[in-house]
C-alpha cells in the first residue's frame, strides 16, 4: 500500500528563495509548507530600525539591476519607495582629500580588468580575479576591497568564469523602508512555520520523510533553499547522502562574508556640503563610507572577505572602534563622541545562514547549474548560489525559487 504524505510539497528555508517558491506553488494549486529554522523571515533579507526611527538593510541592501529586478514590480506594489538617483564620490586618501585625478580613476582599474576577465572567458580560462590584478597599480588595494564586497571572498578566491556570467545592468536602488522588509512583506501569507529546524531529510523512499525540531513531517517533494554554507557544514543531514556530483558543487560554491556597520552622528558633527559617499584609504585598508541616505543623519560601511571573517570574530565592538577611527580619520576627533546607535551585522555566526553569499572557487565551472539540478524528482535547489546569472542577490534567489517550483509541478504531472 502506498503511504499518503502529509503534504505534495515541503519547502525548506523561508529567505527570499523559499518565499518566492511559497508564492508560486500558492499561484499553480500546489498544497505546501515552509520550515523556517530562524524565529523570522527573509533569510539574508534583514531590516531593522536604527536609533528607532531609521529602517538600515543589515543584509542585501540595493535593488540591484533595478530595472530588470522582480522586486521593483513588489516594491511599486506594496508601496516601498527606492531611490533611483545616481551619485558621485570623493576619496579621501592617506589622511587628505585626494584631488590629483577624477574620482572614475579606481573605477576605470577596476574597467581595464573587466576586460581582461572576458578576454579570458573567451578562451574558457577559469583563473581567479587575484591573477589578472596588476599588484603595483594605484588603485589595486581598491580593487581587492570592490571583489570582497561584491563576491563576499578575495580576489583569490572567486573565478572569473563566475564573475563574467553575472548580469549587470548597474542600477543599484536602495529601499527606504528596507530591502529585508520588502522580502519579508512579500512573503507575509505563505504558509512558514518558523523556529523549525531541519535536522534530516530521508529521501531514498516515498514519501519523504521531514525530521524537524517539531516532529516528522512527509512530503512527495522537497524543495531545499538552505544556504550552500548550512549544506557544507552538515546541518542538515541526508539519508540517503547526496550524491558526490551534488556535494561537488556545494563544495564549489562556498559563502564568502560581508557585514556591515552603522552608526548616527549628531547634526552638527558633519559639515553638509561634505560628500555623502567617500572612498577611505590609510595603509592597507579601505572603505567605502556612505553618509545621509535618504537625508537621514546615519553612515555605515561594508567589509568583505577574509578581514570580514576576521573582524566579526573580534566582536561587534571591534568593528564599532575601527568605524570610529575611520570617521575620526576623515572628520576629525570632535566626531567620536558625536556618534552613537552603532549596529553590526554578523552573517558569519549567523547558525541558520553561515556567511553571506556564494563565489564560484577558480577551476570550477558549471556548478550553479549543476546545485540546481533535482535529484530524482524529489530533491529540488533553490537559493542564489544556484542563479546562473543573478547569484549574489535577492532577486536571483526569488527567481530561482519559481523556476524550483516550475520544476517540480513538471515532475508532478
Amino acid at each position: 500500500m502506498t503511504k499518503t504524505s502529509n503534504y505534495p510539497l515541503i519547502i525548506i528555508g523561508a529567505g527570499a528563495a523559499g518565499l518566492a517558491a511559497s508564492e508560486m506553488a500558492t499561484r499553480r494549486g500546489v498544497k505546501h509548507r515552509v520550515l523556517e529554522a530562524s524565529h523570522r523571515t527573509g533569510g539574508r533579507g534583514l531590516t531593522e530600525i536604527l536609533a528607532d526611527q531609521y529602517p538600515v538593510d543589515l543584509g542585501c541592501h540595493w535593488l540591484h539591476s533595478g530595472s530588470i529586478n522582480p522586486y521593483t514590480e513588489w516594491a511599486t506594489k506594496l508601496g516601498f519607495d527606492y531611490s533611483i538617483s545616481r551619485w558621485d564620490f570623493s576619496m579621501f586618501i592617506d589622511g587628505a582629500w585626494y584631488f590629483d585625478t577624477d574620482a572614475t580613476a579606481p573605477f576605470r582599474y577596476i574597467d581595464e580588468i573587466n576586460a581582461r576577465m572576458e578576454g579570458c572567458q573567451k578562451k574558457g580560462d577559469a583563473c581567479s580575479q587575484w591573477e589578472l590584478a596588476d599588484s603595483d597599480n594605484k588603485w589595486n588595494q581598491f580593487f581587492q576591497y570592490w571583489v570582497s564586497l561584491m563576491s563576499s571572498v578575495d580576489a583569490d578566491q572567486v573565478s572569473i568564469l563566475d564573475i563574467c556570467e553575472y548580469l549587470d545592468t548597474h542600477e543599484d536602488w536602495p529601499v527606504m523602508k528596507g530591502y529585508g522588509a520588502l522580502i519579508a512583506r512579500q512573503g507575509v501569507d505563505c504558509p512558514v512555520d518558523l523556529n523549525c529546524v531541519v535536522t534530516k531529510i530521508n529521501w531514498g523512499d516515498l514519501p519523504i520523510s521531514i525530521e524537524t525540531s517539531q516532529g516528522v513531517i512527509t512530503a512527495d517533494r522537497v524543495v531545499i533553499t538552505a544556504s550552500t554554507g548550512v549544506l557544507n557544514a552538515g546541518d542538515i543531514e541526508f539519508n540517503p547522502k547526496l550524491p558526490g556530483w551534488k556535494m561537488e558543487a556545494i563544495n564549489a560554491l562556498p559563502l564568502g562574508n560581508s557585514n556591515y556597520t552603522f552608526c548616527t552622528f549628531e547634526p552638527d558633527a558633519i559639515d553638509p556640503d561634505a560628500p555623502d559617499h567617500i572612498l577611505w584609504q590609510r595603509d592597507d585598508q579601505t572603505f567605502w563610507v556612505r553618509l545621509r541616505e535618504f537625508g537621514h543623519p546615519y553612515a555605515f560601511t561594508s567589509t568583505g572577505g577574509r578581514f570580514a571573517w576576521w573582524l566579526e570574530k573580534q566582536g561587534q565592538n571591534a568593528s564599532i572602534e575601527l568605524f570610529s577611527e575611520v570617521m575620526v580619520d576623515i572628520f576629525g576627533s570632535s566626531i567620536r563622541d558625536k556618534l552613537s546607535n552603532f549596529k553590526v551585522s554578523a552573517w558569519g555566526m549567523d547558525p541558520w545562514i553561515r556567511g553571506a553569499y556564494s563565489a564560484a572557487q577558480p577551476g570550477k565551472t558549471g556548478m550553479r547549474a549543476e546545485l540546481a539540478r533535482c535529484i530524482d524528482d524529489r530533491l529540488f535547489f533553490a537559493g542564489e548560489a544556484t542563479s546562473p546569472e543573478s547569484f549574489s542577490t535577492a532577486h536571483g534567489a526569488y527567481q530561482s525559487g519559481h523556476r524550483a517550483i516550475n520544476q517540480v509541478c513538471d515532475s508532478l504531472s
